[in-house]
């Protein structure tokens, strides 16, 4: 009996872990978790910046394909018929999806934006503007659920209002928008064109 006791507590030596074991694996979870998740959360926005780079991409090919069949580049502003009008806020964009996706039928995009399309300010008008029944001031958004920024060429300087949301501080900011310069020439990207810009993962243009 004394052998099968000594036995016992041999085996209860032996089958567990001991405080400084344990303690070395809470430390090196820890570490692998301080650098695994900052590097998990990277590769996640890289995939959105990708994603948005060519939503984008598309997005243009589409404006350029409405050019080519009206002549001009959508406006980034209401057109002064246009009745009634939804707020200034977002305007560039709100614009571009009723050129693009009239109630009229008047133009008709080869895409589909079902899936893109948003409503950060909140906006409505009497009655639709756009082929959808809803009477939403639609925008079209980046992968941060933000609105796109939709500028043609002739308010490159005027620019507009547009609200987003910053993860810094957790809320919903308006702030005038102004196209994007060439820090090598101080003139605008595309002069002779439009620019469509994100406000990236933090929501905000600029930075």
């Amino acid at each position: 009996m004394q052998r099968l006791h000594l036995q016992s507590r041999a085996n209860a030596r032996t089958g567990g872990f001991s405080l400084i074991e344990v303690l070395a694996v809470v430390l090196i979870l820890g570490l692998l978790f301080a650098f695994l998740v900052p590097n998990l959360f990277s590769g996640q926005e890289g995939v959105k910046r990708r994603a948005t780079q060519t939503w984008i991409t598309q997005l243009s090919a589409e404006i350029e394909a409405y050019e080519r069949e009206k002549g001009a580049y959508p406006a980034s502003t209401f057109s002064t018929d246009l009745d009634p009008k939804p707020s200034r806020t977002n305007m560039g964009i709100e614009a571009l999806v009723i050129a693009l996706l009239p109630a009229d039928g008047s133009y008709r995009a080869t895409g589909s934006f079902d899936d893109r399309l948003c409503n950060t300010d909140g906006d409505t008008t009497k009655t639709s503007l756009t082929r959808f029944q809803k009477s939403d001031a639609f925008e079209l958004s980046d992968e941060w659920d933000n609105p796109l920024v939709y500028l043609h060429r002739r308010d490159y300087e005027k620019g507009c209002q547009y609200l987003t949301y910053h993860e810094a501080t957790s809320e919903f900011v308006e702030e005038k928008v102004k196209a994007a310069v060439n820090p090598t020439t101080g003139s605008p990207y595309r002069p002779d064109a439009f620019q469509i810009l994100s406000a990236g993962p933090d929501g905000q243009f600029g930075t």
